[in-house]
């Protein structure tokens, strides 16, 4: 067996081979392309060749195409590897040979999960959503500060729908260039809008074949949008041993400082998934405002947490809460069922 680490880059990357015995093989630069890397790495393939990289923007084309040339490939989180060996010397050279070295003596963390294809199609939908709904918001609320500068306040979500774009346009002002700008953001509105319609109807249309979706639909508060991000960022729920796992994964662990047998815990990491935090926190809310019968029990629960830890922790808490349930219920395939929440205190 044969090891490799490359160090990527946009333009060139580097590449550091040894032998099992960690005698060196090659130490090169090459171009960021699958022809230079195929000319460099095929002949060594054939005796068996594992390559470690860190994971960054270029790495799923770079990932499916050393795979596709019959190497073994682990991805590792580039801020851990920094931690197991830091270096006041920092080249692409020593990089690469780090990665080579810690991949032969097996001391690298443990790889980075590469999502599916669907996975990642699903990924790369939710973002392209997200960033339409930013661009819109971000013109919204030009808007809106342009019009308190004149003295008018728009009541809130006044601007988040094509209906409240139309009293805007109604009004007369004083000013004469705001009827301009309003006109000229408004058809960028509507047409972000057109966007993100035609990036639901698909996303829509992707999880009525998902099983995993359905279930997940069956939560208190959990539409499409919700069930796919989750289904999206865990792809597989094999690859967590437990739903504490998964917590971690979505950043929405609390930090535990622990000296002796004294644990002290503080906020949350928010390291992980942004994505999967961000959306099922904003559940949590909906869920602690909810009077639908379903949502009851955890309603019960939040609001005793609540009053012994206080309304923001106890919100992240039953963000925690429902990932532990979704977790639960996407490892057996069952519907949810408030009857089988069991009762719980906040950690």
């Amino acid at each position: 067996m044969q090891y490799c680490g490359i160090d990527i880059a946009s333009v060139s990357s580097y590449v550091y081979l040894s032998d099992a015995q960690g005698n060196k093989l090659l130490s090169k630069e090459v171009q960021t392309s699958r022809t230079a890397l195929g000319m460099v790495l095929r002949p060594y393939v054939k005796e068996g060749l594992k390559i470690a990289i860190e994971a960054g923007n270029q790495t799923q084309w770079i990932y499916d195409f050393l795979m596709s040339l019959g190497a073994e490939v682990e991805v590792v989180n580039p801020n851990k590897v920094k931690a197991i060996a830091e270096s006041r010397r920092k080249t692409d050279k020593i990089d690469a040979k780090l990665l080579c070295e810690l991949l032969r003596l097996n001391g690298l963390p443990r790889a980075v999960h590469m999502p599916s294809q669907g996975s990642r199609e699903l990924r790369g939908l939710l973002v392209g959503r997200r960033q339409l709904i930013n661009a819109r918001t971000k013109l919204s609320n030009v808007v809106r500060g342009m019009l308190r500068q004149e003295g008018i306040l728009l009541p809130p979500g006044g601007l988040k729908t094509l209906k409240g774009w139309e009293g805007v346009l109604q009004r007369s002002y004083s000013s004469a260039h705001l009827p301009v700008i309003l006109n000229s953001v408004h058809s960028s509105f509507v047409e972000l809008t057109r966007s993100i319609r035609l990036l639901n109807k698909e996303l829509e249309k992707r999880a009525a074949g998902d099983a995993r979706v359905a279930v997940l639909r069956t939560m208190p508060m959990v539409g499409v949008i919700a069930a796919l991000t989750l289904v999206a960022a865990v792809d597989d729920v094999e690859r967590f041993s437990s739903s504490r796992k998964l917590i971690g994964y979505s950043g929405l662990a609390p930090i535990v400082r622990q000296s002796g047998e004294r644990a002290q815990y503080g906020s949350i990491s928010r390291e992980g998934r942004a994505e999967i935090r961000a959306v099922w926190v904003q559940i949590a809310h909906l869920v602690a405002r909810s009077t639908d019968g379903p949502a009851q029990p955890l309603r019960r629960w939040f609001l005793r947490v609540a009053k012994r830890r206080g309304k923001k922790t106890a919100l992240v808490a039953l963000a925690r809460r429902l990932l532990t349930v979704a977790y639960q219920m996407l490892k057996s395939g069952s519907v949810y069922d408030p009857k089988q929440l069991k009762s719980q205190r906040a950690a």
